[in-house]
C-alpha cells in the first residue's frame, strides 16, 4: 500500500508540473488605436506557447474580460494587420484590450486602452439617375457604400447634391453647405473610392478659404504637409510607423486620397482610411461646414472624480508661477501660487466631465462647485447641473510645453470664429477669437492632475535652467567683444550680473528662483549695451540672438509661414510681409542683414531685363522704417555651377539657383547678401525685422536664409554703411586690397587673413 500511495503522490506532482509548464500568453495591446462612430481597430502582440486564440475584448465598464465581448476578425493595414471591433454605439464611452489564449485555456491580457466613439455621422445623397441603367447602378452603389463608410467611421453631417455629367470627364465637387458632385461617363470614376474623394473636396479638401487652403496648418503656404496631430497619429496607428504626416497640394492628399481612379484599389483598408482621415482632418482644425467649427472628440483623458489644475501655456501669462481659479464674483483670473499652494487651495482646483453624446467638457471648481460658462465672457455661474453654456469644446495643441500639451478651451458656436478662453496681461482672462496656430500659446490651457503637477514642477526645472542657459551663452559672449564702456566700471559690472544670474541658475531650489534669471540676463545686457561701442568695427556686438528662428530651421516667430527646406524660406507667386519684433533694444547703431533674392518672372525674362539695365525686383528687406530693395537673382550669377541641387543657365554663359537646395548652397558660399543700417536715439525700443512685397506675379520667386543683427555702439551710420562684408569662400575680387593704414597686401581677399580691410575703396571685413 505504501509504494501504490507514493505512487499517486508522484502521479500529481507530475500532473502538476506539466500544467504549470504551460502558463499564460504574454500580451501588450498598442497604444496606438483608431475609432470612429460604429467601429474601432487595435494592434496588439502575444508571445507564448501553444497559442490558439487572438483578439480583443471590450466593454463600457474599465475592465474588458474574454467574458465580454470579443473580436477577432483582422484586415491587413501598413505593416501587419488590425483588430477590427465592428456593432459598437456610437458616442459611448468603451475600454478594450488586446488578449490571448492558449491551448489550455490560459489567458493573457494587454492593457487598457480607454476610448470613446464619436456620434454617428449622417453623410446622405440625392442623385438625378441622369446616366443609363449601368451607369445609375454602379454610381448609386458607389454613393451608398461612401455615405455608408463615413456614417460609421465619422461625425460628419452634409448632404450632396449628385448629378450625372455627360460632359464631365471624370468627377468633380465643390464645397458648400450642400456641395454639388458631377459623375461623368467614365466608368472607372463611377467607384466608391473615387466618389469618397469627391466627398473630401465637398468637406474642405479644396483650393478654397478653408484650413486645407490656409498657412496654419499646412507646411509650405497651403501646400506640403498638414501639421495636424490627429491626422498623423492616425496614419501611424494605420501604417504601423512613426513621424507620419499627410501631405498633399491644393486639392489632393496623399496617401489615401484615392486621387483618380488608378488609386482606387476597392479595398476597405484604403475606404476606412479615406473616411478616419476626413474625421481626423475636422478634429485638428479643418471646417467641414460653413456653419461649424472643428469637429470636437475625446482630446483630454480625464476621470470625473479627479481634482485638476489649469495653468496658462504662455511664459508671461503665468506658466511656471499661476493657476487659473474664479474670483468671490465669478470672474476668472491666473493667480500666482506654488505647486504646494494650488494642491492645497481647491480655488484652483476643478473637476472636469466630458458627454459622449455631443463630446463636450464641462468643468466645475472644486472650491465654490460652479461651473464655468460662456455668456458673453468666460466666467463662473452657480447651475445645479450644467446647460449648453457650459459646454466646451477642448483641442489638444500641437507644442510640447515641459513634456505636456496645452489645449485651447472653446465656446462652440455655427461659425468658423468661435470664443477662447485667454490669459491677458496682470492675472486678467478675456474672450478672444480663437487662434490656432502654435504661437496662440495665450489661448492654450495646461491640465494637470496632482502627480502631474509635480512631473511638471521637475520638468519645468530642467527646461528653465536649459532656457537660462541658452540665453546666457550669446549675452557672456557680448562681453569677450573688444569693447569701451561710459562709465568703464559698466563692463565689470556686466560680468558681476552675469555671475550672479549664473550661481544662482545653479543653486536654484524652484521654479520660482528660476523664472525671473532670463528677463534679468537681458536687462544686463541691454544695461551693458546702451553704454559700450566696439572698438574694432570689425567686430561688432552679435545681437542675432535677439531674433527668433534666424536661421529658418522654423518658422515659429514669425508672422507668416513660408515653406521651409534645406534650411532657407520661400515664396512662390504669393505676397507676404514676413517679420517679427525685436524688443528691448539698446541705442545705437545697427546693421541687419539677411541672405535672399527675388527672381521677377521667369529665368530668361528676369535675366534679360536685368542685362538691359531693369531691375524688376519689388520685394524689400526692412527693419522698423529702413528698408532696401532686396537682390536680383542675376546678380551673384556664376560662371560655373556651384554643383549642388539644380541650377539653370541664363545669357548664355551664367548660373543661378533653380530650386532650395541650389540657392542654400548659393547663401552657404556666401552670395546675396542684403543689409540696412540704422540708428536708435532711445533705448528699449522695439523694431519689426523681415521681408515683404506686395506684388508677385506669375513665376516671382522670394527665398531667403541667415538674418543677422550686429550692433555697433556709438559708431555713426556713415562708418558701417561704408563696409562691404565678405567671406573668405566667397570672395572673388581681384583688385588691390590695403589695410587701413594704406598698405597693399594682396590682390586676392582669398589669401587674406580674417581682418578688416579696403576693397574697391570700401571697408570690408573678411571672415
Amino acid at each position: 500500500m505504501r509504494n501504490i500511495f507514493l505512487l499517486l503522490v508522484v502521479g500529481c506532482w507530475l500532473s502538476i508540473g506539466s500544467a504549470a509548464a504551460q502558463t499564460a500568453p504574454k500580451v501588450t495591446t498598442n497604444v496606438k488605436y483608431a475609432r470612429g462612430a460604429t467601429m474601432a481597430f487595435g494592434r496588439m502582440t502575444a508571445s507564448g506557447t501553444n497559442i490558439k486564440e487572438r483578439g480583443f475584448c471590450y466593454a463600457t465598464h474599465p475592465e474588458p474580460t474574454v467574458d465580454d465581448n470579443t473580436t477577432k476578425k483582422t484586415m491587413a493595414a501598413g505593416n501587419g494587420t488590425v483588430y477590427v471591433l465592428e456593432g459598437l454605439e456610437p458616442a459611448t464611452m468603451y475600454y478594450m484590450r488586446a488578449y490571448a489564449k492558449n491551448t489550455n485555456g490560459d489567458v493573457g491580457y494587454g492593457d487598457v486602452i480607454k476610448f470613446c466613439t464619436v456620434p454617428k455621422g449622417k453623410i446622405t445623397y440625392s442623385y438625378n439617375n441622369g446616366g443609363n441603367d449601368a451607369q445609375n447602378t454602379r454610381i448609386n452603389n458607389a454613393l451608398t457604400q461612401a455615405c455608408d463608410i463615413f456614417c460609421n467611421l465619422t461625425s460628419i453631417q452634409k448632404h450632396f447634391n449628385v448629378g450625372y455629367g455627360s460632359g464631365t470627364p471624370t468627377a468633380d465637387c465643390n464645397y458648400q453647405d450642400q456641395p454639388w458632385m458631377n459623375v461623368g461617363p467614365n466608368e472607372s470614376y463611377q467607384k466608391t473610392g473615387t466618389i469618397m474623394h469627391e466627398m473630401q473636396h465637398g468637406l474642405g479638401v479644396i483650393n478654397y478659404s478653408t484650413q486645407w487652403a490656409g498657412n496654419i496648418m499646412r507646411s509650405g503656404n497651403g501646400t506640403g504637409n498638414w501639421v495636424g496631430e490627429r491626422v498623423s497619429a492616425f496614419l501611424d496607428f494605420w501604417d504601423n510607423t512613426s513621424g507620419s504626416f499627410l501631405h498633399g497640394d491644393t486639392q489632393h492628399m496623399w496617401p489615401y486620397g484615392i486621387n483618380g481612379a488608378h488609386e482606387d484599389d476597392g479595398s476597405l483598408k484604403t475606404y476606412y482610411a479615406n473616411a478616419m482621415i476626413g474625421q481626423a482632418l475636422g478634429e485638428d482644425g479643418l471646417q467641414h461646414c460653413y456653419n461649424t467649427f472643428a469637429d470636437p472628440y475625446y482630446a483630454f483623458e480625464q476621470e470625473d472624480d479627479v481634482k485638476y489644475y489649469l495653468k496658462n501655456e504662455d511664459e508671461e501669462r503665468g506658466l511656471y508661477t499661476s493657476y487659473l481659479i474664479p474670483t468671490s464674483t465669478g470672474m476668472l483670473k491666473w493667480r500666482a501660487m506654488s505647486a504646494a499652494e494650488a494642491l492645497q487651495n481647491d480655488s484652483a482646483a476643478w473637476y472636469i466631465t466630458f458627454t459622449p453624446s455631443n463630446q463636450y467638457y464641462q468643468l466645475r471648481n472644486a472650491a465654490t462647485g460652479q461651473y464655468m460658462t460662456y455668456s458673453s465672457g468666460f466666467k463662473t455661474i452657480n447651475h445645479s447641473t450644467p446647460n449648453a453654456n457650459d459646454d466646451f469644446h477642448l483641442m489638444k495643441g500641437r507644442v510640447n510645453v515641459s513634456g505636456m500639451r496645452g489645449y485651447w478651451l472653446i465656446h462652440p458656436s455655427g461659425n468658423w470664429t468661435p470664443s477662447c478662453l485667454t490669459a491677458n496681461a496682470n492675472g486678467a482672462t478675456a474672450s478672444k477669437t480663437f487662434d490656432l496656430s502654435n504661437a496662440a500659446t495665450q489661448q492654450r490651457w495646461l491640465i494637470l492632475s496632482a502627480d502631474d503637477i509635480q512631473t511638471f514642477e521637475s520638468s519645468a526645472m530642467t527646461q528653465l535652467r536649459a532656457e537660462v542657459s541658452n540665453v546666457l551663452i550669446p549675452i557672456k559672449a557680448l562681453y569677450d567683444v573688444p569693447h569701451t564702456t561710459e562709465p568703464a566700471s559698466a563692463s565689470q559690472a556686466f560680468a558681476d550680473a552675469i555671475s550672479s544670474i549664473e550661481q544662482r541658475m545653479n543653486n536654484a531650489a524652484g521654479v520660482s528662483d528660476l523664472t525671473p534669471l532670463a528677463d534679468e540676463a537681458r536687462q544686463a545686457a541691454l544695461d551693458f549695451l546702451n553704454v559700450a561701442t566696439p572698438t574694432d568695427i570689425g567686430q561688432p556686438f552679435d545681437l542675432t540672438y535677439m531674433i527668433k528662428n534666424q536661421g529658418m530651421d522654423a518658422s515659429d516667430g514669425w508672422s507668416v509661414t513660408p515653406a521651409i527646406s534645406y534650411s532657407c524660406a520661400e515664396f512662390y507667386e504669393k505676397t507676404f510681409d514676413f517679420n517679427q519684433t525685436v524688443r528691448n533694444l539698446p541705442n545705437g547703431t545697427f546693421r541687419v542683414m539677411v541672405q535672399g533674392f527675388q527672381r521677377p518672372g521667369t529665368y530668361t525674362q528676369a535675366y534679360n531685363d536685368y542685362a538691359a539695365g531693369t531691375n524688376n525686383v519689388n520685394a524689400s528687406f526692412y527693419f522698423g522704417s529702413k528698408s532696401v530693395k532686396m537682390r536680383h537673382i542675376a546678380e551673384d550669377a556664376q560662371t560655373r555651377k556651384l554643383g549642388v541641387g539644380s541650377e539653370v543657365l541664363v545669357g548664355g554663359k551664367y548660373y543661378v539657383p533653380d530650386n532650395m537646395q541650389a540657392a542654400a548652397n548659393y547663401f552657404k558660399k556666401g552670395f546675396y547678401e542684403n543689409e540696412v543700417v540704422t540708428t536708435l536715439s532711445s533705448t528699449s525700443t522695439s523694431l519689426k525685422i523681415g521681408l515683404r512685397c506686395s506684388s508677385m506675379p506669375s513665376r516671382y520667386w522670394v527665398i531667403f536664409d541667415n538674418f543677422r543683427l550686429y550692433f555697433y555702439g556709438s559708431v555713426s551710420t556713415e562708418v558701417v554703411t561704408n563696409i562691404n562684408t565678405a567671406t573668405t569662400a566667397a570672395a572673388t575680387m581681384t583688385d588691390a586690397v590695403y589695410t587701413l593704414d594704406g598698405r597693399r597686401v594682396t590682390s586676392s581677399t582669398q589669401q587674406l587673413k580674417p581682418g578688416l580691410y579696403i576693397v574697391n575703396g570700401r571697408k570690408t571685413v573678411v571672415k
